[in-house]
């Protein structure tokens, strides 16, 4: 490579694709978010790696416009992926991508992983991923990498939907306790009774969405319902479990591991799952250092590739991240 064209390549992205949207940030070699772009689904799982590269390509061209840069300039690129659960996975999408990023350098590795990159102050440590699904990971001192909870364990959100909606008919037919579900529920997806929405479900094909149950059961269990209080803390025990596993696992027990509770239901549903992890992970390890993700998880990407190309943004990186947000949200 030249030195005139190594000199034009003055930028790194960073992406993180998820099952829900996709996120990338254009940065500068010293970290500054210069542009940000958002799409739709990047997991090629549900939309096929041709959908999955559609999504990614709108989003880095949504970026560079916001950076006014252009993708010639660009040094690496590095994408954390929901889907990309096995060493075939990746060529799957580097094929999709080849055609629209040419011979930029690109490293990709499964989106659990963002997590601890983005917040942790060594980028190594645990992260626990709950959302569409749920993932735990591992970042070792030396490189190592380990993940696991691809195959839809108790935890994620699709199932902590299903828990929500058999807590409501079990209350309702008497085979369990009586909930504030049973109003919040029906009432939430704009039905008179349990009975209505059940009919809805099974004969009308209606659809009750994430964006409706995962709400309702998080504010009923904020008012105090028993019920829908112990629906969150049987989500919170099995995502403590998969943190305090890893701990035992690499045997980190006493060295103040970093544990990362990353994700929508941790991070936008109230203090109680959070509380309930850290409680978990803290009794198995009162050493760890248990924390809410407070940075947006396509920080940790941006950082992989600022380290790709020798970057010393890590000196600064506190702030360098706290300031993705605001470009995210602009």
């Amino acid at each position: 490579m030249s030195a005139s064209r190594t000199s034009r390549l003055s930028y790194v992205i960073g992406i993180d694709a998820g099952s829900t949207k996709t996120d990338a940030i254009v940065a500068n070699l010293e970290g500054r978010a210069l542009g940000a772009g958002t799409s739709g689904c990047a997991n090629w799982e549900l939309v096929g790696e041709k959908g999955a590269a559609a999504a990614l390509e709108d989003a880095i061209r949504r970026a560079l416009d916001g950076a006014s840069a252009e993708l010639a300039n660009v040094r690496h690129i590095h994408i954390g992926a929901a889907g990309l659960d096995w060493p075939e996975d990746e060529g799957r999408l580097r094929a999709a991508l080849a055609p629209f990023l040419g011979d930029v350098p690109l490293t990709m590795e499964n989106d659990s992983y963002l997590g601890v990159r983005a917040c942790a102050p060594t980028a190594h440590g645990i992260t626990v991923s709950a959302g569409s699904g749920v993932c735990a990971s591992y970042i070792g001192a030396t490189g190592e990498k380990y993940f696991y909870g691809y195959f839809g364990e108790l935890g994620g959100g699709t199932a902590i939907d299903q828990l929500a909606l058999q807590a409501v008919l079990r209350a309702e037919d008497g085979r369990g306790s009586k909930t504030e579900l049973t109003s919040s529920i029906p009432k939430a997806t704009g039905h008179a009774s349990v009975r209505d929405l059940l009919h809805a479900l099974t004969r009308e094909g209606y659809a009750l969405t994430h964006t409706i149950i995962r709400p309702s059961l998080f504010d009923t269990a904020a008012r105090g319902d028993a019920v829908a209080i112990d629906v969150v803390t049987t989500f919170g025990r099995e995502l403590g479990l998969m943190a305090t596993n890893l701990i035992m696992k690499y045997r980190l027990k006493g060295s103040a591991p970093w544990v990362v509770a990353s994700g929508s239901l941790f991070t936008r549903t109230g203090p109680l799952l959070f509380d309930v992890f850290r409680r978990i992970v803290r009794g198995e390890d009162e050493s760890a250092a248990v924390r809410l993700n407070d940075r947006p998880a396509v920080a940790g990407a941006v950082r992989v590739a600022l380290n790709a190309c020798g970057s010393k943004a890590n000196g600064n990186w506190e702030a360098i991240s706290a300031s993705y947000r605001g470009v995210l949200d602009a």
